[in-house]
């Protein structure tokens, strides 16, 4: 495996599986009937923000090559 590949990988989890949790803790509060909203959001900021990073990096390391 290549160096670009782990990093490649490593972001790829570095996003999703936060994001991932968070959705799931807005079904969790939903199917318990509270508000579920503020955790729908944090997952999507955060999806965005370690994402813009992620792509930064990504980008970064690949005009290095």
């Amino acid at each position: 495996m290549t160096r670009e590949t782990t990093i490649a990988r490593v972001l790829l989890v570095f996003v999703f599986a936060p994001g991932g949790g968070l959705f799931g803790k807005a079904v969790a509060e939903a199917a318990q009937a509270r508000p579920w909203w503020p955790w729908l959001v944090a997952a999507l900021v955060w999806l965005l923000v370690s994402g813009a990073i992620s792509m930064a990096v990504s980008n970064h390391s690949a005009e290095h090559r």
